[in-house]
């Protein structure tokens, strides 16, 4: 690789880093991403990533009965590796409630990923433990939303340039600060995405994702269920 190369690349890593931590601020919205727009590989101890993208949701909730859809949903966050096997993550994030009263919110998530099989490996394994945060607006009130969330992440590499993967995830979410507390206020959404990882160069991918979710709801009481389909997609970087 020429110096010329090199010192183009050295910029768009910097100019991607900058862009991308500036998507980190949360933001407006009324979906929640659960896709992970990930593989079951971990960063090495020390290593640094980061994605940003977008994508929609389409979502068909009784007792409406009626489908309602969301687009250009934000998604950002790094991830930075602790050891083999072990990295940990943010992402920008925003509670799913399936209810026509709940307003625009925001938040972050932190997570961890553990790998259970070995780097070399052609077919990879991992679990991944989340815990997000959020502020919403509820009939006009602010509110407190948590939301923890668990995944079961399966990949395979097909070649050096791509990798498909499958994700088996639930998350529970609620709202302790509303009237009758989280016992009458939370929705679960479980489900299923299956996406690809594209190698553009040794340091970046681009990663499309497509997800079918179950979703089960309470808000003051009322019962709200449905199902969810999400499709979205991320530009990663490996920033070292």
């Amino acid at each position: 690789m020429n110096m010329n190369a090199k010192n183009l690349l050295r910029k768009l890593n910097w100019r991607g880093l900058i862009a991308a931590s500036f998507a980190l601020v949360p933001l407006k919205a009324s979906a929640f991403w659960l896709l992970g727009f990930s593989t079951a590989d971990t960063l090495p101890a020390g290593g640094l990533g980061v994605m940003a993208g977008t994508g929609g949701q389409i979502s068909r909730v009784s007792p409406s009965a009626q489908n309602s859809s969301t687009a250009f949903i934000p998604h950002a966050g790094f991830r930075l590796g602790i050891a083999d096997g072990l990295d940990v993550g943010y992402r920008l994030t925003q509670v799913l409630l399936p209810f026509a009263s709940v307003g625009p919110t925001l938040g972050g998530e932190l997570d961890a990923k553990y790998r259970i099989t070995k780097p070399s490996d052609a077919t990879q394994f991992a679990i991944i433990g989340g815990l997000a945060y959020a502020h919403l607006d509820l009939l006009g009130q602010s509110k407190n939303a948590w939301s923890p969330g668990l995944d079961l992440v399966i990949s395979h590499v097909l070649s050096d340039k791509y990798a498909l993967f499958a994700e088996l995830r639930d998350v529970y979410t609620a709202l302790p600060t509303a009237p009758g507390g989280d016992g009458s206020n939370n929705v679960n959404a479980s489900g299923i995405g299956t996406g690809v990882k594209i190698k553009l160069t040794q340091q970046t991918s681009l990663v499309p994702e497509i997800g079918f979710f179950h979703l089960n709801g309470k808000l003051l009481g009322a019962e709200a269920n449905g199902n969810a389909v999400q499709v979205g997609v991320v530009f990663s970087m490996r920033i070292w």
